[in-house]
């Protein structure tokens, strides 16, 4: 389990707000932003990789993507 406190009073009163004091609400909006934030991560490095020359012809992908979930 992972504990954060929070240190900012502005933030602190905006949570409260939102989400008064459900600290399941308030862990799921957390999870949320995380996964947002690595999705954003990941186009990043897919865009990188892109303009690199590094990217992996669609069929190929397909292919991949057909075989993991079959």
């Amino acid at each position: 389990m992972l504990n954060i406190e929070i240190d900012n009073p502005e933030l602190e009163a905006s949570l409260q707000q939102l989400f008064g004091n459900n600290q399941q609400s308030i862990a799921s909006a957390f999870a949320e932003f995380v996964q947002h934030r690595k999705i954003k991560q990941d186009i990043g490095v897919s865009i990188t990789q892109l303009a690199a020359g590094e990217g992996l012809p669609l069929q190929e992908v397909m292919q991949d993507i057909r075989r993991k979930y079959e």
